[in-house]
């Protein structure tokens, strides 16, 4: 184990903290969101009861059942606990990157002991692990701060995962209100 192996690991549970964050609020919100349009579609459908069309009716109990089924799995899925024991395990691997003595220009850093070594062991199984994308994405926007230089590849990857990420967050949000408009305009 060396300095770097703590620091790039304490900086890539901080972006897999940022994920999970990330994951959290928009699971909520997207669920809220969905339970909104719900609750509007039941209520349009009194009074109207085929306003997207003959199959309004099998379209709502649809949305209801896929809502609940959802929300069940994204309860199991814990974001916020998984989270909140991210942020608690970059904490502690900052204050053991801090503790490691630093090398000087003309000689390498002293060896960590066998405690820190036994610490950096301790903290790693603490945690469940960061993902790639998260090593990446860190090492990417750490530009010059890092030994590990992202490749061209990993850099791509990394812009990539985060673009995507967005599109389909904002997809998310946005295909209920244009399936929506799409059948009360297709309607005859």
């Amino acid at each position: 184990m060396k300095k770097d192996s703590v620091w790039f690991t304490y900086k890539a549970r901080i972006q897999a903290h940022k994920r999970l964050e990330w994951l959290d609020f928009h699971s909520q919100l997207l669920l809220v969101w969905y339970a909104i349009l719900s609750t509007a579609l039941g209520v349009l459908t009194i009074r109207h009861s085929t306003i997207l069309g003959p199959d309004t009716d099998v379209m709502a109990t649809i949305l209801s059942v896929a809502l609940l089924g959802i929300s069940l799995a994204v309860a199991n899925r814990d974001f916020r606990g998984r989270a909140m024991l991210m942020r608690t395990n970059y904490l502690e691997l900052q204050k053991l990157h801090r503790g490691l003595p630093e090398g000087s220009p003309t000689s390498p850093p002293p060896a960590p002991t066998s405690e820190q070594i036994s610490r950096y062991d301790e903290l790693l199984a603490e945690s469940e692990n960061h993902r790639e994308a998260d090593d990446r994405v860190s090492r990417v926007f750490a530009s010059g701060l890092t030994s590990r230089i992202p490749t061209r590849f990993e850099y791509f990857a990394a812009i990539s995962w985060l673009m995507m990420r967005f599109l389909i967050t904002a997809s998310l949000y946005a295909i209920p209100v244009l399936a929506g408009i799409y059948s009360f305009w297709k309607q005859p």
